[in-house]
């Protein structure tokens, strides 16, 4: 009986069975991107573009947060 703490020895050796692809089987980015038709292409500008639109959406918020209540205190202060 071997003891609880000892390192076994044995090794199993697996074989590995290696795939080779054509690298040509893939068509450059730009063969399928050059026009601008591409679904990959226009989802991305789509994307880009909302994500914009919810960057100006939102720092307009901030600014109006900012500003309405600087505005208020002015316009309730009386002027000397």
């Amino acid at each position: 009986m071997e003891p609880l703490n000892s390192v076994s020895s044995k090794f199993e050796v697996q074989p590995v069975r290696v795939i080779v692809t054509n690298p040509n089987s893939i068509e450059p980015p730009s063969a399928w991107m050059q026009y601008g038709t591409s679904p990959t292409e226009i989802i991305l500008a789509i994307a880009i573009v909302i994500t914009s639109l919810a960057g100006m959406i939102g720092a307009i918020a901030l600014l109006v947060q900012v500003l309405v209540p600087v505005m208020r205190s002015n316009s309730s202060q009386p002027k000397q």
